[in-house]
C-alpha cells in the first residue's frame, strides 16, 4: 500500500521500477499508454473545458443566489419601517415576494 501511495504522489517510471508491487508496475504501464494516446489528450482537454464552464456557471449561479438572499435580508430588515410597495421598489424585489416575507 505504501508503494502505491508513493506512486500516486510521484507517478514516474523510476518510482514504478523501484517498486516491488506488480500492481504499481501495471498501473504505470497503463498510465504511460494513456499519456501517449493523443485521442485521450483531446478527450481530457474537452472534459477539462467542460468542467471549467460548469464551474464558472456554478459560480455565477451562486453569486446570483447570494444577491437574491441579500435583497431578502434587506427587505426583512425594513418590514417594520416601510410599506411593501416602497420596500419592493427600493430593494428591487417583486411586490409578491415582499408580501410573502411579511407573512413569514
Amino acid at each position: 500500500m505504501l508503494e502505491f501511495l508513493t506512486y500516486i504522489e510521484q507517478s514516474t517510471d523510476e518510482v514504478a521500477n523501484a517498486s516491488k508491487s506488480q500492481l504499481v508496475k501495471e498501473i504505470n504501464k497503463k498510465v504511460k499508454r494513456l499519456r501517449e494516446d493523443k485521442s485521450m489528450e483531446v478527450e481530457y482537454m474537452t472534459l477539462l473545458e467542460r468542467d471549467k464552464e460548469k464551474f464558472q456557471e456554478g459560480r455565477e449561479e451562486g453569486r446570483e443566489e447570494g444577491r437574491e438572499e441579500g435583497k431578502k435580508e434587506a427587505a426583512r430588515a425594513l418590514l417594520d419601517l416601510l410599506d411593501d410597495e416602497t420596500i419592493a421598489s427600493r430593494i428591487g424585489l417583486p411586490l409578491e415576494e415582499v408580501k410573502a416575507l411579511r407573512k413569514e
